[in-house]
């Protein structure tokens, strides 16, 4: 069998009558040397994340007491385990040996990250945000986040890479194609390496849609697509898969199960746990899931030759990488400071991108709970902060622009402002509102003190612009 290759589950779509399968979970096949250590599978079932040893069955829980978790991996060398929770909108990482000890890795700008792969050589962590439509890489602390990838992204769900080769791989369920891409790890050479078009070697026709899901494998190119397993009872909805020596191992949601069977054949699957809820994302936990391999990154504890991210590239190559609120330079491999972005506002999210590229994130995003449905923004250059209305929960709330620190300013007698300025020079707030019985222009500090009428008796004031240097 060739150096590396993908496995993939295909679960069908919600809609029966949607003549396509779309793309769930992958994982990859790593050909490394086996080790003595013992295995074990790691997995999430919303609420918790357990561990099973491989050998005895037993299992124990990690982590308790989550709100909904659903992609997990590891840092075999660090003992760390790393995990997303949607409803929290945060990504949090744990010793495998320490009960209890977690801490937040990404705190904010997360509206759904459903896909989480750890790069154990470089250091670094990527995540999928199947909502904000986008690709994000930091290091394993966190620190250095920027968005690696975005356009033409539509809807992001699964992600793996393989250090050793510089590549990375993602499924989109884009209703219109669905997808697996590849891109170097640094965010290089981005390209389609299958799409569902309705013919040829993916499932197409639903008629009998429970047993339309299945197992494939293929080259790391998209070539030599195999069907591994189809139409088992324990394979009604698979959500993600992994691999251990000669085995397969898959959870599915309708039997509740996490199940293996041979990775070529599809031949002896076996049922390794029942859950009571729902299982989500498993890894192995073994030393041949993370083999060992040259750190292009290595020097300057991980920048390499970088002034701040380093990402490794194809071929055992780096690339340099900049993060939030810098512009990488002519060399290459220097970052410079540079507050220049594109601020904009569509009802349930904030977004300020770069305005060479628009589609990339330049800061973080805001989005829900804290937007409901903005109306106007505006930046405040001096502290570094975004003001933004809210028409729906009646507010204008404020907020630095690393994600910390939002608070209301404003929160009585606010219908329909649809229009908000910063003064910057005599630090104040304007905005707009209109009912029944007041149509104006209101003024107050940018804290929200001192809140008053300063243009009475208009008709519906919407947009509203200020030019504090000229008064």
């Amino acid at each position: 069998m060739p150096q590396g290759y993908i496995e993939d589950t295909l679960p069908v779509s919600p809609n029966p009558f949607i003549p396509q399968l779309w793309l769930q979970r992958l994982t990859l096949n790593l050909f490394a040397v086996p080790s003595h250590s013992s295995p074990f599978i790691i997995f999430s079932n919303r609420h918790e994340i357990r561990r099973i040893d491989l050998h005895k069955g037993e299992f124990t829980v990690l982590v308790p007491g989550l709100r909904n978790t659903i992609a997990l991996d590891f840092h075999l060398n660090q003992s760390t385990l790393y995990w997303t929770d949607v409803v929290e909108d945060k990504i949090y990482r744990g010793k495998l040996s320490d009960n209890g000890g977690e801490f937040v890795v990404i705190q904010y700008g997360l509206a759904t990250p459903e896909g989480l792969a750890v790069d154990w050589i470089a250091g670094n962590i990527y995540w999928v945000e199947s909502n904000l439509d986008q690709i994000e890489v930091a290091k394993l602390d966190g620190t250095m986040r920027t968005t690696l990838l975005a356009g033409e992204v539509e809807h992001p769900r699964a992600i793996a890479l393989d250090p050793r080769d510089g590549i990375l791989f993602w499924t989109d369920w884009d209703a219109s194609l669905p997808r697996i891409e590849a891109a170097s790890m640094s965010g290089e050479g981005r390209r389609t390496i299958h799409k569902e078009t309705g013919s040829g070697g993916w499932p197409n026709g639903l008629t009998d849609f429970l047993l339309s899901d299945a197992i494939y494998s293929a080259m790391y190119d998209g070539s030599g697509l195999i069907e591994v397993l189809r139409g088992h009872e324990y394979l009604a909805h698979p959500f993600a898969v992994t691999m251990y020596g000669g085995e397969v191992y898959w959870t599915d949601w309708r039997t509740n199960t996490l199940t293996k069977a041979n990775k070529w054949t599809g031949h002896n699957v076996t049922v390794v746990q029942r859950t009571n809820t729902q299982p989500f994302d498993l890894q192995v936990y073994h030393p041949s899931r993370q083999p060992e391999a040259p750190n292009p990154c290595a020097t300057s504890d991980g920048k390499g030759p970088c002034s701040h991210l380093c990402l490794i590239n194809f071929n055992q190559t780096f690339s340099c990488a900049c993060p939030h609120l810098m512009k990488l330079q002519p060399d290459k491999r220097t970052c410079k400071e540079s507050r220049k972005f594109l601020l904009y506002a569509r009802q349930i999210e904030i977004r300020g991108v770069d305005i060479d590229n628009p589609y990339y994130n330049y800061i973080i995003s805001f989005t829900v709970p804290d937007i409901d449905n903005v109306t106007a923004v505006d930046y405040d250059a001096v502290e570094h902060r975004i003001y933004w209305s809210d028409v729906r929960t009646q507010t204008i709330k404020r907020a630095f622009i690393n994600g910390t620190g939002v608070e209301t300013v404003v929160s009585a007698d606010l219908p329909n402002a649809h229009g908000l300025a910063v003064d910057w020079v005599s630090r104040n707030l304007f905005w707009t509102s209109y009912d029944a019985n007041k149509k104006q222009i209101n003024v107050a500090r940018l804290d929200g003190s001192f809140k008053n009428a300063v243009v009475q008796g208009l008709d519906k004031p919407h947009c509203l612009v200020v030019h504090p240097l000229l008064g």
